[in-house]
């Protein structure tokens, strides 16, 4: 091939890989906005975090009426429960006069025996 290229095939040579470059980071670019789109919608359906605390309500006759203070992951305070935060449910233990769960315990966890 003593043949020497011309300066245009060359240039159409390098203009193709180029393009093929481009279509590469058009297809890597398409990639990533999909998963930053896939994150970004399961970000917005996870469950918001459970409360630190909550208050189990019995529903009797002329209204509800406060049961005992759990730990936000309790299992025990039934189907009615409110969430709280740290400050209501040291106020509930000690001033209100509301028991603390027997299986939760969270009267260790606040400090309050």
């Amino acid at each position: 091939m003593s043949e020497k290229m011309s300066r245009l095939d060359r240039l159409r040579i390098v203009r193709e890989w180029q393009a093929y470059q481009l279509g590469r980071t058009d297809r890597t670019i398409a990639e990533l906005e999909q998963r930053e789109a896939a994150a970004a919608r399961a970000a917005r359906t996870l469950p918001p975090p459970e409360p630190s605390w909550k208050l189990s309500v019995l529903r009797a006759g002329a209204g509800a009426r406060p049961d005992a203070v759990h730990t936000g992951d309790c299992g025990m305070g039934g189907g009615s429960t409110r969430p709280m935060t740290r400050e209501q449910a040291l106020r509930a233990l000690t001033e209100d006069g509301i028991p603390a769960c027997p299986y939760c315990r969270p009267d260790r966890d606040l400090g309050v025996l």
